[in-house]
């Protein structure tokens, strides 16, 4: 009998032991529970991921999304804008409709525009658009990053608008909208419009109400001073050189002439008669055609029967634009002969040692390649400096010629700079200062 309740009473100490060993993992379980439904939970109302439909249902933008804004936040005054898909889905309208403003047309679209903010793209990266055919149209799909400037934002958007518009008409072939037109059409509708196109993270949060204070000048600007400043002292690209493909990645400052030479070249074509009408018939064109030039053309077959005539169009606008007077300009004998004189600096040159120096002209080739680069940057700055004031009389055909050459030398100043002055002895493996003169040299030739 006392072994039997021995037993029994082991039996109840074992059944409690394991009773409290399941009610402590139970406890351990529901903690365990908390603590993710927390993580989850908990990070939920900073950064969900949202979809969203613009006004008239044509932008379906999602990525994620912060509940809030924190008081006093500085988004406004940051270089680069974050996205959120409700503020990017009003934003997309705003672009749209000033597109349209500006092309007088209806909101009569027919592609879908998927909007995905990615946090996956690097910062400030260019969108990724990409077009694809169905049965009923096209649909176009944009990825962007969390964080992109507005300018790039509205290039990426108004190039996908664009290519809305252009297909249209389009069977399976999609339009290869050109990047003089996307680009040119984005900074004259940044520079010109009164409205922001991109609205910014809201500034501060009471009572659950985002709110944003903007402040704008009631003078209207000149949309084209940026690209005036610009173009008065460095070459417009030829309508030719407007088509080409960029290199990548492109020199800032080869960027900014092309941006400037873009919105000068779609501005004036928007003045032709007709221009706005015209520029349209020429997206529904681009579809039906290998290249844009062909539909260019077509469209704009009663200004321009020929390239050559947009050339010659070109150079008159510019003429005007950079306030050059055609009468005042030397001939064009005169120019290359002054352009010679200019590139033949006067130097003191010795043929010995106890010889005394006599003066003669050497070419900028001749002073890049023998002389140390201290003594050839006082010669060279000179030189430039007289290209420069000779662009003020140049007739416009040999205006690029110049600024070709003012621009190479300008170049390897900065270059030089950063590569340093030294180079190595003869016999030596050349220093990347050596292959800099080398290929300078040659461009100089060409």
């Amino acid at each position: 009998m006392a072994d039997g309740a021995s037993r029994r009473e082991a039996c109840g100490a074992s059944a409690a032991t394991d009773g409290r060993y399941k009610q402590a993992m139970k406890t351990i379980a529901v903690m365990a529970g908390s603590l993710i439904a927390y993580s989850v939970f908990g990070a939920a109302p900073y950064e969900l991921v949202r979809t969203v439909r613009s006004s008239t249902s044509q932008f379906i933008v999602r990525g994620p999304t912060f509940s809030q804004v924190q008081t006093n936040s500085s988004v406004a005054d940051s270089t680069w804008l974050e996205l959120d898909p409700n503020i990017l889905a009003v934003s997309c309208e705003r672009i749209k409709q000033a597109l349209l403003r500006e092309l007088t047309l209806p909101d009569l679209w027919r592609g879908r525009v998927y909007v995905e903010v990615s946090p996956a793209l690097s910062t400030n990266q260019a969108p990724i658009i990409v077009a694809k055919p169905y049965l009923d149209g096209w649909q176009y799909r944009v990825e962007l990053p969390r964080w992109i400037e507005r300018p790039k934002l509205v290039r990426g958007l108004i190039q996908v608008l664009l290519l809305e518009i252009a297909n249209r008409r389009a069977g399976l072939r999609s339009a290869e909208v050109p990047l003089w037109l996307s680009e040119g059409l984005s900074q004259h509708l940044i520079q010109s419009s009164e409205a922001d196109l991109v609205l910014p993270q809201p500034q501060w949060n009471f009572n659950r109400v985002n709110i944003s204070w903007q402040a704008r000048q009631g003078i209207r600007r000149d949309p084209l001073k940026e690209a005036r400043e610009r173009l008065q002292f460095h070459a417009a690209l030829s309508f030719a050189k407007l088509g080409v493909t960029l290199p990548d990645p492109v020199p800032e400052e080869t960027w900014k002439t092309f941006q400037a030479s873009a919105q000068l070249f779609v501005s004036q074509l928007l003045l032709l008669p007709g221009g706005r009408a015209t520029l349209v018939e020429m997206l529904y064109e681009l579809p039906f055609y290998l290249n844009w030039q062909s539909a260019f053309l077509n469209a704009y077959r009663l200004q321009f029967p020929r390239l050559l005539d947009v050339e010659k169009w070109w150079a008159v606008v510019l003429v005007h634009f950079t306030g050059l007077d055609p009468t005042q300009a030397w001939s064009i004998p005169v120019t290359l002969q002054k352009l010679e004189e200019a590139l033949q600096p006067p130097a003191l040159v010795s043929t010995g040692r106890k010889e005394m120096p006599q003066r003669a002209r050497l070419s900028v080739q001749q002073i890049i390649s023998g002389w140390d680069y201290l003594r050839q940057r006082i010669v060279l700055k000179g030189v430039t400096t007289q290209l420069l004031l000779m662009r003020f009389k140049t007739p416009p055909e040999l205006v690029s010629l110049v600024d070709e050459y003012r621009t190479t030398i300008e170049n390897y100043f900065k270059q030089r700079d950063q590569v340093g002055a030294a180079r190595s002895l003869p016999g030596l493996p050349p220093m990347r200062a050596d292959l800099l003169v080398r290929d300078v040299v040659r461009r100089l030739d060409e």
